[in-house]
């Protein structure tokens, strides 16, 4: 029997999740849980009560306790020993019980990398794999004795090889229920030339790694099994401003002076049709990289839409992955992304 993929939300922007989104999604990830004195924290958060009347709207619904985040630092001091590793495992697992999530999601970014401003280290590699282990035994204990069966998973980069060498993904991926691809990214508006961000194919005028589908066959290449590998879409857009019209009057892979800060607000924004006339901005689809994008002679904008997330969920069936998730719910409550991959998945 064809196995029916998931589709997963971050929530971190707390905007309250619509009884009808709830009955599409399968997971909630809730973020983030942080690294608090070596613990597992939840501490700073509020509007989690949400959770459990999204659950009475979907009995069918998981809610994923994920910790980490970018800037979200603390874990390479913390598993450095076998005592800091028990110490922060049995907090993880603890706060997911107090909240009755169905499993946790790691999102350290990164492993072996001080990028965000965080403690790194070598050994970072090994003791990652070693406190994931050490959740998924403690997480099969406490099912058994609730007779219910707790997730565990993990968010890795995408955008370089280093993010698959920095980790022990042959190792991970035999007892981690999912890897949540962060397929989206891939440039940032800092760079001197546009591009797509969360691209399932790269253009064929690219040159660069940048695209969904090479991350999956990073990590498939890497030990990650196909069926465990989770696409990611973005519902938010990276913009560039100062852009050269290039080679076919469209600004794509064109020269680029600065950071279109109009580009940060959520799908939701970039399709208003107030902020398209206001801007003079027309959509354009590169059907190479099955994405979308915006320009108006001088803003570029990279982001997804409804037909991008349709041909992600199609390419998730085609290769037999686990699902899609995305980051983040706020960036469209309209539902629009939603139904889209929801028609997507039903054949549709």
């Amino acid at each position: 029997m064809e196995r029916r993929p998931f589709i997963a939300a971050y929530l971190y922007g707390r905007t309250p999740v619509t009884p009808e989104d709830a009955k599409i999604l399968d997971r909630i990830n809730w973020a983030f849980g942080l690294c608090v004195d070596g613990k597992c924290s939840g501490a700073h958060w509020t509007g989690i009560e949400q959770l459990a009347t999204l659950k009475k709207e979907n009995p069918h619904l998981k809610t994923i306790l994920s910790v980490g985040g970018w800037g979200a630092g603390g874990f390479s001091d913390a598993y450095v020993t076998h005592a800091g590793r028990e110490k922060f495992a049995q907090s993880a697992v603890e706060l997911m019980l107090e909240h009755d999530f169905d499993g946790i999601d790691m999102d350290w970014e990164f492993p072996c990398l001080d990028d965000a401003g965080i403690d790194a280290r070598p050994e970072d590699k090994f003791n990652f794999t070693k406190v994931m282990w050490l959740m998924r035994t403690k997480l099969d204990a406490v099912g058994y004795v609730n007779k219910r069966y707790y997730h565990l998973s993990m968010a890795c980069g995408c955008g370089s090889p280093k993010y698959a060498y920095n980790q022990e993904l042959a190792e991970l991926g035999t007892f981690l229920d999912e890897v949540n691809l962060m397929t989206y990214d891939w440039r940032q508006g800092t760079s001197k030339k546009t591009g797509h961000h969360t691209n399932l194919f790269n253009n064929k005028e690219d040159k660069s790694i940048a695209s969904a589908k090479f991350a999956i066959d990073m990590y498939v290449e890497h030990g990650v099994p196909i069926e465990k590998l989770v696409i990611g879409g973005a519902f938010y857009g990276r913009g560039w401003t100062g852009v050269e019209a290039g080679p076919n009057g469209t600004g794509i892979n064109a020269a680029a002076s600065g950071i279109a800060y109009n580009a940060g607000g959520g799908y939701k924004k970039l399709v208003d049709p107030a902020f398209l006339t206001e801007n003079n901005f027309t959509r354009h689809w590169d059907d190479d990289a099955k994405a979308p994008y915006l320009y108006n002679g001088d803003v570029w904008i990279s982001y997804d839409d409804a037909d991008s997330v349709a041909h992600k969920m199609k390419y998730v069936m085609e290769r037999g992955m686990k699902g899609f998730m995305y980051w983040e719910y706020s960036g469209d409550d309209t539902g629009v992304l939603l139904k889209s991959l929801d028609g997507a998945r039903n054949g549709k």
